[in-house]
């Protein structure tokens, strides 16, 4: 008999607690949630988006790139730059932008020592907009 309660007990609790329905929340911080967004976005297929970069020279002189090259990155070591040969010009570009509103602070930066320096729409790896 004690055997028969006690194994009714066990059976009924293992019912209710397989019928229990557990709830989470989850609560993340908002900087959390962006930056899965921007992962998610990178994540997609197209690997380049629309972007903006400035352009701080377009010489047809390889010298010149070469020079405006090498005095970028004495300046600003840690700064990504990419340059192609478009015939007949060269042309240097840095930086990776959404917006070209975002560029604008830099560009007023780089103008007393690239005076020739604008902002170009060019496609840009997603990876590169990665803050």
């Amino acid at each position: 008999m004690k055997n028969s309660i006690l194994l009714t007990t066990v059976v009924l609790v293992l019912l209710w607690t397989t019928t229990v329905q557990a709830q989470v929340t989850i609560n993340e911080e908002i900087e959390i949630t962006q930056a899965m967004d921007i992962f998610k976005t990178l994540s997609s297929n197209e690997n380049q988006i629309e972007g903006w970069r400035i352009q701080i020279i377009n010489t047809d002189d390889r010298r010149q790139m070469e020079a405006a090259r090498a005095k970028f990155a004495a300046e600003y070591p840690l700064l990504k730059m990419t340059w192609e040969h478009v015939q007949p010009y060269y042309q240097v570009k840095v930086g990776a932008y959404r917006e070209k509103l975002d560029l604008e602070a830099f560009l007023r930066e780089l103008k007393p020592d690239f005076p020739r320096a604008i902002a170009v729409r060019d496609k840009i790896d997603k990876i590169e907009f990665l803050p």
